[in-house]
């Protein structure tokens, strides 16, 4: 399987069966660190100790050399991030060609965003252009107001408020899977990365409470201009969705015989069961990257 890295493994990382997979661990906080910033999920589990320390808003994923990685997860990351498509980019460029990467993301509709609107694409485009390395205020004054939580009433309260949710790392953007589908094929189109589609992942497949959905995406060796790239991108994504959706299956018999057979297969990890755990505390592990 080779060497990769997963970014933010918080307190529940994948596990990697097959000997001669490594792994190392990036993350914003040591340890020690995480736990005092989010002891309702320190209750589930010690957290991860990192091997590199970097903020994923600021150094992204500096400390990795270009091409360097067999595989990369990021389970329940992006959408925490100020400024996704530089680090969806980032993750390109530390992927050897052949490479894989594992993303996963909360379904806004599954979730606790189900009333926010999408993130616009023009929007993150804006951001990713104006080089943004820290959460808005605007974005967590939304947030706060989607979750009913006071912002104070000075101006020293509020922005007391403001950094306090800035460190615990809100849920500052939401997708669903065709949303976020537009995020990749802008990066394909715009950005020079060559993604092929391999497989995903759609809350079905984790019956009965499933809440995220996910790309498996390879890094390719080969080079289509950009609209042929995207092209393909989105016509095999269309393709395993139309199948995905039209199976026939309840959903507890397509978990069964779908669920991440391409992850096991590519990737070969196996996904915790954290984020039902994480669910029933009320914040969907909110703050745990």
């Amino acid at each position: 399987m080779g060497s990769g890295i997963e970014v933010g493994p918080g307190a529940h990382p994948f596990e990697l069966p097959l000997p001669g997979a490594h792994v190392r661990y990036l993350d914003r906080w040591r340890a020690n660190e995480s736990t005092g910033l989010f002891p309702q999920l320190a209750a589930q589990g010690e957290f991860t100790e990192p091997d590199v320390i970097a903020d994923f808003n600021t150094d992204r994923l500096s400390p990795i050399a270009d091409n360097s990685q067999d595989f990369v997860i990021a389970s329940h990351v992006l959408e925490h991030l100020a400024e996704p498509i530089g680090f969806l980019r980032e993750i390109h460029r530390v992927l050897r060609p052949g490479g894989v990467a594992l993303i996963l993301l909360p379904d806004r509709h599954q979730t606790r965003d189900r009333h926010r609107p999408p993130t616009s694409l023009s929007h993150l485009v804006d951001e990713y252009e104006a080089g943004v390395d820290e959460v808005s205020e605007a974005h967590l004054v939304e947030w706060l107001q989607n979750r009913g939580k006071p912002l104070g009433n000075t101006r020293d309260e509020q922005l007391q408020t403001l950094d306090r949710f800035r460190r615990r790392s809100i849920h500052v953007h939401c997708w669903d899977a065709p949303e976020f589908l537009e995020v990749i094929l802008w990066g394909i189109e715009n950005l020079d990365e060559h993604w092929e589609f391999v497989d995903g992942s759609l809350p079905l497949d984790e019956f009965p409470s499933g809440i995220e959905f996910g790309f498996v995406l390879r890094r390719s060796g080969s080079f289509a201009d950009p609209a042929t790239g995207r092209h393909r991108f989105e016509a095999a994504w269309r393709s395993w969705s139309d199948s995905r959706v039209g199976a026939g299956l309840t959903p507890a018999e397509d978990s069964l015989i779908q669920a991440y057979r391409k992850v096991r297969q590519v990737v070969r990890i196996r996904r915790p069961a954290k984020w039902s755990q994480a669910r029933q505390l009320g914040e969907h592990a909110e703050g745990s990257t």
